[in-house]
């Protein structure tokens, strides 16, 4: 056992917490020159140890240290038993296999001492109301055309626009520059290369020209989907738009990025698929150990004492009838068993850690977006736990200050399909473009269905510090904007329905992201080698 282990291991024994970058500082540290009851003293009014308060006590110890002077921001080194990989600045990203044992470590949570804070920003389950009639739709697309116009409005460049009805009013020259907001009715490409988009508001249709020699222009407007809402600025020619500029609605630059003064971190995970042969229940089992401190690695520990939130982004279980022939796949094919078994898992986390959890396709609630809650008809051991909290798909939170866009993905099959460039093998690919574009499922009459409410559900309207994503099985973690984009993964190992995709899952990687500090750690739960032996 190393130096730093013991260290580690003397400094919990006297309940002194330490975050992952006080971790590293220790690396440095002579254990045999150092008076722990000293340090730990030093130590004993903080809740948890971060690396400048530890710097702070270290400060008449610098004479000891290995390179002769404590560096708050020493880069990590490999611990022993853990498989570490750091990715850089920008997504400072660990993977670590935690061993899970019986621990000799006292476990001293963060989150029993920290107050739960979170605020329902946005959540549809009551929210979508439709009449059943044909106007519906004409509403829903007002309402979604109203809602991206107002963003688009709120930029410099975009304060002055011109309905299309109001071109023929407006007395235009040929050099005068004109700005419309529009939704997109059709493209089509033309024998030059060039492009045409025929686009529409409330008052009427018009064409927009892109000429071949703006391939520029040609390849951005090439991402533009029938049914989006961007800004088209051109001149006016023989009745047409001649483009030369393209403003998509996008999300604006987060310069800074919010921090917490609460030590605290969120683990995500999604796609359990609760039911199915293929749900990991073993290494589900063994992530929620790792939630109880059952771990005997102290930095492993440390991460676990600091999670006070687990989302949980859709499909909880496997559902039934959901694909053909999918009772042959199942364990239990009763849905009420599904989400009973689904809330024995869940009893056994932690009371202070609270879960958030949202409905997918899988789940028991209609298919189409936005999705309600998970019905409390079928889950009503989930809806009992004070602990829970059940929300809609899509819905934003506010976790401690910090806007969370919680989202299941069920678009992502669509954008991935009709976009150049992108693919289902990379979440991070749609998760992008749904925020460039302020919509969670541009196109309408796709694999995605969608409610035809009187309010466009799916408008991005808040900007998010975090969006969170599941669907596609496959974990990943970007930053867009200043926005981390994470993908949760999945519980539940390959399918034939995967396979037959060429979808290859990351089952039981859980992303654990620090609300503090802004860093992100992906834990492993599951080794693809055991479903071999």
């Amino acid at each position: 056992m190393s130096t730093k282990r013991n260290l580690v291991k003397e400094l919990l024994d006297r309940n002194c917490l330490i975050t992952p970058e006080s971790y590293e500082i220790l690396e440095d540290v002579d254990i045999d020159t150092i008076d722990i009851d000293k340090l730990a003293n030093a130590l004993k009014n903080e809740i948890v140890i971060t690396a400048e308060k530890l710097s702070d006590a270290l400060s008449s110890f610098k004479e000891i240290l290995s390179e002769g002077e404590l560096v708050a921001d020493t880069p990590m080194q490999p611990v022993d038993t853990s498989e570490i990989k750091e990715l850089g600045s920008e997504e400072a990203k660990v993977t670590v296999k935690p061993t899970v044992k019986k621990t000799k470590l006292k476990f001293n949570p963060i989150g029993k001492r920290i107050e739960t804070k979170i605020k329902i920003l946005r959540e549809s389950s009551e929210q979508t109301i439709v009449e059943g009639k044909i106007g519906d739709f004409r509403k829903y697309f007002i309402s979604r055309y109203n809602q991206i116009r107002a963003i688009l409005r709120r930029r410099g460049d975009l304060s002055g626009t011109i309905q299309i009805a109001d071109l023929k009013k407006a007395n235009l020259g040929p050099r005068d520059i004109v700005t419309i907001v529009g939704m997109v009715y059709k493209k089509r490409t033309l024998k030059s290369g060039g492009l045409l988009i025929e686009i529409e508001d409330p008052t009427g249709r018009y064409t927009v020209n892109i000429i071949a020699k703006e391939q520029e222009l040609v390849g951005k407007a090439g991402a533009l989907l029938d049914d989006q809402v961007a800004g088209f600025v051109g001149k006016i020619y023989d009745n047409r738009l001649f483009l030369e500029d393209l403003i998509y609605p996008n999300v604006p630059i987060l310069t800074t990025r919010k921090t917490l003064k609460e030590p605290i971190s969120i683990c995500m995970t999604s796609d359990l698929h609760i039911g199915s042969k293929e749900f990991l229940e073993d290494a589900f089992i063994r992530f929620i150990d790792f939630l109880n401190g059952k771990i005997d690695d102290p930095y492993q520990q440390t991460l676990a004492s600091q999670i006070k939130y687990l989302i949980i982004c859709g499909d909880i279980v496997d559902g039934i009838g959901i694909y053909p022939n999918q009772e042959e796949d199942l364990v239990i094919d009763d849905i009420f068993e599904q989400y009973k078994h689904a809330a024995k898992l869940i009893a056994k986390i932690p009371k202070w850690i609270h879960v958030i959890i949202i409905s997918g396709n899988h789940d028991a609630c209609r298919l189409a977006l936005p999705q309600p809650a998970i019905s409390k008809e079928y889950a009503p051991d989930l809806w009992a736990m004070e602990n829970v909290t059940i929300l809609s798909n899509p819905a934003t939170i506010e976790l401690h200050g910090k806007k969370v866009l919680l989202f299941h993905g069920n678009s992502f099959e669509d954008v991935s399909s009709l976009t150049p460039g992108l693919n289902m093998s990379d979440p991070n690919g749609p998760m992008i473009y749904t925020l460039r574009f302020r919509h969670l499922a541009p196109t309408y009459g796709r694999r995605s269905s969608i409610v035809p409410s009187n309010k466009d559900e799916l408008v991005i309207e808040i900007v998010p510090d975090l969006y969170i994503t599941g669907h596609i099985h496959i974990n990943s973690h970007t930053q867009y904007r200043g926005i981390d984009c994470i993908n949760a993964g999945t519980f539940q190992s390959q399918t034939d329905y995967m396979l037959s995709k060429n979808i290859n899952p990351t089952p039981g990687r859980v992303p654990v992201f620090n609300l503090q500090t802004n860093k992100m750690h992906e834990l492993v739960f599951y080794d693809p080698s055991e479903a071999e032996q």
